[in-house]
């Protein structure tokens, strides 16, 4: 009897070590997006990047990751369309249980809008995170964003994350919440939604679903308030190149089309 346990003992330890070694990690997450809207013949480009000083850990899905980030980090985007086209920097820094960051935007709607941003955060503990946002627009009014995040694990992989965020007036509010399960055999999904209420103004929500059929292929949806709607899969190719391609209208059949890809890179 003895000899079996430490057989047993031996065969889950040896699965547990599997297991972790299965967990890909990245230092850079980038995009290249593109999207036409049919209603408007508007193309738009989007390229955006991100690096972590640290490993990032998926939790199996290539693209998917813990639920409050932790990695000292630096980023950056650009986002092109008709109308106007938007660059933002910045950055995260982590130090024990607390997190500064600092940004800056430039928005070009036939006339430059630059904005900076500075956040200070900390960390009751690993899974709960109080931040202050503090905005400077150089041709709008300042404002200041409070928000708390808060991670539930379910169990070593599975959570529930919820964010709530008000601004210093209290004249916005937002919900934001995500579930990721591991379904098993190599399945997992995911559903997230986020409540806007703004005072003087109609409230919005929006939800999100993801099914995983592995690590590397899962097909998406999304509906919102406004009965826009989304769908479509992604797929890597390996563990660094992904692609993901889909299609969006409105349910009210207002010849609204709009087709969207976005080629993933991380390493």
């Amino acid at each position: 009897m003895k000899k079996l346990a430490v057989i047993i003992s031996s065969i889950l330890l040896s699965s547990a070590a599997t297991t972790a070694m299965a967990a890909d990690s990245y230092n850079s997450i980038s995009n290249l997006g593109y999207q036409f809207t049919d209603s408007n013949n508007d193309d738009q480009f989007s390229i955006d990047s991100t690096y972590y000083f640290s490993p990032k850990k998926t939790l199996g899905p290539y693209d998917q990751f813990e639920y409050i980030n932790k990695q000292t980090n630096v980023f950056g985007s650009y986002t092109d369309n008709d109308a106007s086209d938007v660059t933002s920097v910045g950055g995260e820094y982590f130090y024990k249980d607390v997190v500064f960051g600092a940004s800056y935007e430039n928005s070009d709607f036939g006339s430059n809008d630059e904005s900076y941003a500075f956040t200070a955060g900390y960390f009751f503990n690993p899974d709960l995170l109080a931040k202050a946002k503090f905005v400077e627009n150089d041709d709008g009014e300042d404002y200041a964003l409070f928000s708390l995040a808060y991670n539930y694990m379910l169990n070593g992989t599975d959570y529930v994350g919820v964010t709530v965020e008000s601004d210093d007036d209290f004249d916005y509010r937002s919900v934001a919440a995500k579930y990721f399960v591991d379904l098993q055999e190599g399945n997992f999904l995911t559903v997230e939604g986020t409540f806007n209420s703004i005072s003087e103004a109609d409230d919005t929500w929006d939800v999100e679903t993801n099914y995983y059929f592995s690590k590397a292929t899962s097909v998406f949806a999304s509906y919102d308030k406004e009965d826009a709607y989304t769908f479509g899969a992604q797929h890597f190719f390996n563990q660094n190149l992904g692609l993901k391609v889909g299609y969006g209208n409105n349910a009210d059949d207002s010849d609204n089309d709009a087709y969207f890809a976005n080629m993933r890179y991380q390493f």
